[in-house]
């Protein structure tokens, strides 16, 4: 009898905190089943409300679609062929030079920092619209110490239509 009840014990013990553990939400410790994971660079400079940091809709699409790759800080992963953004010439320079990068991508090799980067971005024209586009540039112009002017979506349909039949990623020699 001890022996039976030893191991109702012990049964009900490991119930309770089975139970205890999958109902539990703490903090990121135990998430439910269908929420997304969010990344946060402790790196990333804190932002403050109405500073050009804050981001508004261009953080929001920085952070759906560059942040995996570039970081939240704008540091890129030079080691894992990633470039900065962060003080970048082709972010802070002509508009039209970032914006033909995120409509038709681009391909390495260049030089940051004295380390050589030769990865390859992703086109985004068909994903994100001139509006998107505008708002995430303006958000990386003005972010991670940049200090660029505002890109209109008018600036990237131009753009768009100018290089409509571009097929390629670009390269850094093609930019300038």
């Amino acid at each position: 009898m001890h022996s039976l009840l030893n191991r109702f014990l012990v049964l009900s013990l490991v119930a309770f905190v089975g139970l205890t553990i999958t109902s539990c939400n703490i903090e990121g410790l135990f998430t439910k089943i269908g929420d997304d994971p969010v990344f946060v660079d402790p790196d990333a400079p804190v932002a403050t409300a109405g500073t050009a940091e804050a981001g508004g809709v261009g953080k929001t699409v920085y952070g759906r679609i560059c942040a995996a790759c570039h970081l939240g800080s704008g540091k890129g992963v030079p080691g894992n062929n990633i470039p900065p953004l962060a003080g970048s010439p082709l972010v802070v320079s002509d508009p039209s030079i970032p914006i033909r990068i995120v409509l038709h991508g681009f391909k390495g090799p260049i030089e940051r920092n004295g380390v050589t980067i030769n990865g390859q971005m992703a086109a985004w024209k068909d994903q994100l619209s001139d509006q998107d586009v505008a708002d995430v540039l303006t958000y990386v112009r003005s972010a991670f110490g940049n200090s660029a002017s505002a890109i209109t979506p008018d600036e990237v349909s131009t753009v768009r239509g100018e290089t409509s039949s571009r097929l390629a990623p670009f390269t850094e020699s093609e930019l300038k």
